[in-house]
């Protein structure tokens, strides 16, 4: 049985898991402030989940390192959906205070 290495491995899931950071912080971007943080909580149960059902198929592990990739690459993403929003805003983010003078 071959086996993917170390880095390729890393890259597949962080750059899957980067996509999904991406469009789940853009679908849960007008919500509010604790709801955006629940449904980024559901996405890391998935991230985790994700590897944990590995188990029920034949061929298939999980591995701790996977889920770690897994976790970065959903960190990545929302970080790479707020340059975004930022370089398009202008700075503005939906969930910034309005200054008062």
């Amino acid at each position: 049985m071959e086996t993917q290495s170390v880095p390729a491995s890393a890259f597949l899931h962080i750059s899957a898991f980067s996509i999904l950071g991406v469009l789940g912080t853009f679908a849960f971007t007008e919500e509010t402030e604790r709801n955006r943080v629940r449904y980024f909580l559901w996405l890391i149960a998935y991230a985790g989940a994700s590897e944990v059902l590995q188990l029920c198929v034949p061929g298939r592990w999980a591995s701790a390192e996977d889920i770690i990739f897994n976790l970065l690459g959903l960190c990545l993403g929302a970080f790479i959906y707020s340059i975004i929003l930022s370089s398009f805003n202008g700075g503005y983010s939906p969930s910034a205070e309005p200054a008062t003078a």
